[in-house]
């Protein structure tokens, strides 16, 4: 696998999953013998265990094959750092060792080609897209296919997000046409029902006449006392 450059380090040195991806992985199911268990019944037990492997594209010698462990911790638990493929092992879905376009699918290679990267423990058109130039070199025009294949990835990447667009889009107008023909159903009900007298339009509301405004009432005289003489 390539060294991450600087700029991948500093971009991923807080993500715990960087470089997994890149990762071949395969869970399956062993028996195995239950050494404490035979030797306390006196013959060979044999138990189903979990088993996990971890292949690295490029270098065949370079692969992972033990216990599944499940520590609780991210780094050594490989069920939560490999939680897709564990998914579909406990679900009984076929396993395929990496996510992606199988090389036998992608248009240009030989069958002999596809088998040598295979060989290699590359499997799909995104493994050998970021395939450690150290194995890079052991191909012929290795190079080259690297290059084609980045840029294939690439390619597919953003036709992703322009179907995501397109989907997001058709998706807007698919509104916006239920509620337009929910406002003309709703339109076509009101005037059947003014035309068949069924409903009668809403009269005017009135409002209460305004009483007129009273003169205030003259300032009262003052009586003028007399003084009897």
């Amino acid at each position: 696998m390539a060294a991450p450059t600087i700029e991948e380090l500093a971009e991923n040195i807080n993500n715990p999953r960087f470089g997994d991806d890149r990762l071949g992985v395969m869970f399956y199911t062993k028996t195995v013998e239950d050494k404490a268990a035979t030797l306390k019944q006196g013959r060979k037990i044999f138990r189903d265990r979990e088993y996990i492997k971890i292949m690295v594209p490029g270098d065949r010698l370079n692969v992972v094959d033990r216990p599944v462990q499940k520590t609780g911790v991210y780094a050594t638990d490989d069920t939560m750092r490999f939680e897709k493929q564990y998914a579909r092992f406990q679900q009984k879905q076929a396993q395929t060792v990496h996510d992606g376009m199988p090389l036998s699918l992608w248009p240009g290679l030989s069958p002999a080609l596809v088998k040598e990267l295979e060989y290699m423990n590359c499997y799909t058109v995104e493994q050998l897209a970021t395939l450690a130039d150290t194995y890079v070199g052991q191909l012929m025009n290795g190079n080259e296919l690297k290059r084609k294949a980045a840029e294939f990835v690439a390619a597919l990447k953003d036709q992703a997000e322009v179907t995501k667009l397109q989907t997001a889009l058709e998706e807007r107008d698919n509104k916006i046409a239920v509620l337009e023909r929910a406002i003309e159903e709703q339109a076509a009900r009101i005037d059947e029902m003014l035309r068949t007298g069924q409903a009668q339009p809403a009269p005017a509301v009135q409002s209460a006449p305004v009483a007129a405004a009273q003169p205030p009432a003259p300032e009262a005289k003052k009586r003028r006392i007399t003084r009897k003489r």
